[in-house]
């Protein structure tokens, strides 16, 4: 049986819609679930303790969940039951116009949205990481650091953190997996 580390990385706020989004998963889960919070002010630091947590606890697996993003109750059972080492939802960022978190690679190399978004689980090059869920045998095997930024020649943020471990996830033969089903919402001023 699973044993999920759900892990809430923030910078010291958490939406207040999430409460009930947490207990509402908890509550529905089909497996043990552990809830761990991390603050910090580097997200992608924080992604890496609840990555080591969950490693060096035994659990199978770590569901990241940002803290300003609101999924169904059923999202846990859903995404365990594509048996993927990686697999999250496809939402958008938290900004308009609406862009998802999603990328493909094209066959000319070229990285972007898809337009239009699949209906059906698809192979991805990068998923967000405010609601994914990663195997724990994955982890073992991605390279470290899980979580980084990619700076450009010219000190511009290239790569955040997502892209970056999704990258180490495919170098080390991990595939990442998008389900575009589960409605997961980015929670601002309004829904994105």
């Amino acid at each position: 049986m699973p044993r999920v580390l759900l892990g809430i990385p923030h910078g010291g706020t958490v939406a207040g819609r999430m409460l009930s989004v947490v207990v509402g998963a908890v509550a529905n889960a089909p497996c043990p679930v552990t809830l761990v919070e991390r603050e910090g002010c580097l997200g992608p630091d924080n992604r890496g303790v609840l990555a080591m947590l969950a490693v060096a606890h035994d659990f199978t697996h770590l569901w990241l969940m940002d803290a300003d993003t609101a999924c169904p109750p059923d999202t846990l059972s859903r995404l365990l039951a594509h048996d993927k080492d990686i697999v999250g939802a496809a939402y958008n960022y938290r900004r308009d116009p609406p862009q998802s978190v999603v990328k493909i690679l094209t066959p000319g190399g070229e990285i972007r949205t898809p337009d239009p978004m699949p209906t059906t689980l698809f192979q991805a090059h990068a998923i967000g990481s405010g609601c994914q869920l990663i195997t724990v045998e994955a982890l073992k095997r991605i390279p470290t650091p899980w979580f980084a930024l990619k700076w450009g020649a010219n000190g511009q943020l290239e790569h955040a953190d997502d892209l970056w471990f999704c990258g180490q996830a495919r170098a080390a033969g991990v595939t990442t997996w998008c389900d575009p089903t589960i409605p997961v919402k980015h929670i601002g001023y309004k829904d994105y």
